[in-house]
């Protein structure tokens, strides 16, 4: 038994040879020292931007990345590419409704009644459409809701409308990048942003009970189902820390987490707790739910009307175009239906069949979560790049994902289950993918911890 590291990811990190750049606080106003941070913050930004870039152009030339599938139509578990047909490891439509014929129609009629684009902000005027999708989703949850248009503007609305003068937010490092983009909008508010290392509730109570300064609310910000390991949130225990604090509130982004787990698909996060009264959830509908733009989920109707007149992006960028508008009410009606729990099931008997593979496999697997998201790490760039070039030759296309999606040094390949695939595409990928690893790199850890694994983890 191999006890598993915890991972501070790059958001919080430096690069190798970063000069170390002392703190200051917000509330000292400006001052040298301030404006010394925000230098070094953006060489800092600058380098890994450089990283980034030179990572990104390796997959990509790799074709791995950044690629263009040339199919005349897709049914959703084979892409083509450079004329090849290939499995698809790498999709989020884990409930495989994003070619379903009814919301291919939904998006189709919406078209005809709308045309492509409502070409107005919501804070003038919106197609009817969305109040039968709030009317869905509210019944999904049996909470308030909001549409964003995806979850990133979501965060972006939200956030600085949730979050005020005197508040202080802790954010998990592995949190998505999207809700580390936002904290960026609270830091220039002057909002005190700590970083915590990934799902390290000891330092997150130590926190709420020893709170820097004079600070109102704590909120806590992170994912349900973390996008690239595909481990959880430990839901229950920041309940817990509600309960115990009243100052603490907690914003959690359930992107992957939702449609394919929960009643109604109403999520991980709401899998395994009612909404609490000081708890947000952000979700997208891009995903698993098949359609497109997000929701935010309030436990509260004034927490969601402010955000909704006041919230930045909300009034400013776009709206949700009329084909996913029409996709989505498509979408919730089947959520809504007894067809769910018979997809919910399938997937869910095919996460585990993975999962008792990868536990006598030999696969380095960083976290054993049951969600139909996979991490295989393998470490270095240059070895996950050729993983994944040898896995497209033979078929099979995963995601490659190098720093930063990623820390330094924990390069791999991410794959995702999806009812597109029969259990034996799925079997064949994974022993494809070990035996790989072992060629590239010359060997395979073992990392498998089955006390991670509870038998109600997950809640259909």
């Amino acid at each position: 038994m191999v006890e598993h590291q915890r991972f501070v990811g790059w958001r919080v990190g430096q690069l190798p040879g970063a000069e170390s750049v002392p703190a200051t606080s917000y509330q000292d106003g400006p001052s040298y020292q301030e404006g010394a941070m925000r230098t070094g913050e953006a060489a800092r930004h600058h380098r890994v931007l450089q990283l980034f870039e030179r990572n990104v152009l390796a997959a990509k030339q790799a074709g791995l990345a950044r690629i263009r599938v040339s199919d005349a139509s897709l049914d959703g578990g084979v892409i083509t590419v450079d004329g090849r047909r290939v499995l698809n490891f790498g999709s989020c439509a884990y409930l495989g409704l994003n070619v379903d014929e009814r919301l291919k129609q939904g998006a189709i009629e919406a078209i005809n009644r709308f045309g492509p684009v409502f070409s107005s902000s919501t804070a003038y005027t919106s197609v009817d459409l969305y109040t039968e999708l709030e009317e869905r989703l509210k019944r999904i949850f049996e909470a308030t809701v909001i549409l964003p248009t995806t979850t990133t503007l979501g965060h972006l609305a939200a956030l600085p409308v949730l979050i005020g003068a005197g508040d202080v937010v802790l954010v998990d490092s592995q949190a998505h990048a999207s809700v580390h983009l936002a904290t960026q909008s609270l830091k220039a508010l002057g909002i005190p942003v700590t970083p915590l290392a990934h799902n390290d509730l000891a330092a997150l109570e130590a926190a709420v009970v020893a709170p820097p300064g004079e600070a109102g609310r704590i909120w806590y910000l992170a994912d349900g189902v973390y996008s690239m390991f595909g481990d959880v949130a430990p839901v229950t225990q920041i309940v817990a820390l509600l309960d115990r604090y009243p100052r603490l509130h907690a914003y959690i982004d359930d992107a992957h987490g939702f449609g394919w787990c929960g009643r109604n698909g109403r999520g991980y996060v709401l899998s395994q707790t009612p909404l609490h009264a000081r708890l947000v959830v952000a979700v997208s509908l891009a995903k698993s739910f098949g359609s497109g733009g997000a929701a935010l989920v309030f436990p509260d109707e004034r927490s969601a009307r402010r955000v909704q007149m006041v919230g930045s992006t909300l009034t400013f960028s776009g709206p949700i175009h009329p084909a996913e508008l029409g996709a989505a009410v498509a979408s919730a009606d089947i959520h809504l239906s007894a067809e769910l729990s018979e997809r919910q099931a399938r997937l869910v008997a095919q996460i585990d069949l993975v999962l008792e593979t990868l536990s006598v496999g030999r696969l380095p697997v960083p976290a054993f979560a049951r969600t139909p998201i996979w991490y295989a790490r393998i470490g270095s760039q240059a070895n996950a790049v050729e993983v994944g070039r040898r896995m497209l030759r033979d078929g099979f296309y995963l995601n490659v994902a190098l720093f930063p999606a990623v820390p330094l040094g924990e390069a791999g390949l991410r794959f995702t289950q999806t009812l597109y695939h029969t259990d034996d595409q799925v079997l064949s990928m994974v022993e494809m993918l070990t035996h790989h690893v072992l060629e590239v790199t010359g060997k395979t850890e073992v990392i498998v911890d089955l006390d991670q694994v509870s038998a109600d983890e997950v809640t259909a």
